[in-house]
């Protein structure tokens, strides 16, 4: 039986690589002087955590820190977002709205997903950048942008210049100090007290009665390569530890596209996250919602809709975690929101 290793944190941050400790580095010179920062890294691999810890260091530490996800806002919602309005400014505003900038103001705004944003999205942050103020819509006077700011993508911008999509003034506002986040394989060494740190936080949560991650659990989740990085390891973690009960984390309750023999089939992502029966395709003239559920696994019709498939794969996982929300939403890979959107669209119960 495998002993836990020694969690070293930096803040937020967990790591104890080469690789990490450079971003360690770059943070700490990052948040003694207050210029924008642009991160960059895959998806998963904790940008807004690294921002959070800038932020955490620097002297705007007492004031807010208010994060956006670009690609979150709808394109026509986005300058409101950011900015703010007045009430009448254009319709469906029927009041005054502090948009993030104010919202952020003495303190840091994280921007995720940058390249998501329209052309005159960008030209108003440009302004805003260069200039220090802001006007929210429909406003007759400027407002003092009194604000850190810390931008993040997980394309290189250089292309998305080259593309088209976005510009290269901005892109050199924002690059006055950039972070490379490494992907999770390129520091593996970190893997164990990463799945330990996962599951401290999974057993205060829930009150899972599991101490321990077996040697030969933590060896194949060393070798994979981890396409989601931290974020996939999480939730890996957590339906580990729902699969495992008690006791210790063993090889046989991960993902098999985890503990999956050198070249062995991939299988769907469907199949390789149910435990039991695999998933079972079948012809049937008039498929219906009903059909999908079954007590060990999801059984699936020939003709039946996207959406429905969504629906019943995230009943299921509720059922499968008792009708705990967050847990279901940590195995699911969203967030307790979005969660909550999808259900309450579906017209279930929350």
């Amino acid at each position: 039986m495998t002993k836990q290793p020694a969690i070293k944190r930096f803040g937020v941050l967990v790591g104890a690589s080469p690789k990490v400790k450079r971003v360690y580095n770059a943070i700490a010179k990052a948040a003694k002087i207050s210029v924008p920062v642009l991160l960059v890294g895959e998806t998963g691999t904790g940008k807004e955590l690294v921002a959070q810890e800038i932020h955490a260091r620097s002297p705007r530490r007492d004031h807010p820190f208010v994060a956006v996800n670009m690609g979150a806002v709808s394109s026509e919602l986005v300058a409101s977002e950011l900015f703010g309005h007045v009430k009448g400014a254009f319709t469906g505003a029927v009041d005054n709205r502090v948009g993030c900038y104010e919202e952020a103001q003495q303190g840091t705004l994280f921007l995720d997903e940058i390249t998501t944003m329209e052309e005159r999205v960008q030209v108003a942050l440009l302004r805003v950048i260069e200039s220090g103020t802001f006007r929210p819509i429909g406003a007759k006077q400027d407002k003092k942008a009194d604000v850190r700011l810390i931008a993040a993508t997980n394309v290189d911008l250089r292309d998305a210049v080259h593309s088209g999509i976005f510009r290269e003034d901005l892109l050199h506002r924002f690059q006055v100090l950039r972070i490379k986040l490494p992907p999770l394989r390129e520091h593996p060494s970190d893997i164990p007290m990463l799945a330990y740190h996962f599951l401290d936080q999974f057993r205060k949560e829930f009150e899972f009665k599991i101490d321990l991650i077996e040697e030969d659990a933590l060896q194949l989740m060393q070798n994979y390569r981890w396409p989601g990085n931290s974020r996939e390891l999480k939730n890996v973690i957590a339906q580990a530890a729902v699969m495992a009960e008690e006791g210790s984390i063993r090889a046989e309750h991960l993902p098999y596209r985890i503990r999956r023999p050198q070249g062995a089939e991939v299988v769907s992502e469907a199949e390789e996250d149910l435990e039991g029966p695999e998933l079972i395709h079948q012809s049937s003239s008039e498929p219906s919602e009903g059909s999908l559920n079954n007590q060990n696994g999801l059984f699936v019709p020939v003709g039946l809709s996207l959406e429905n498939v969504q629906k019943s794969y995230v009943l299921k996982t509720l059922e499968h975690c008792s009708q705990n929300k967050t847990l279901a939403a940590n195995m699911l890979g969203v967030s307790r929101k979005a969660l909550y959107d999808k259900l309450q669209r579906w017209g279930v119960s929350i």
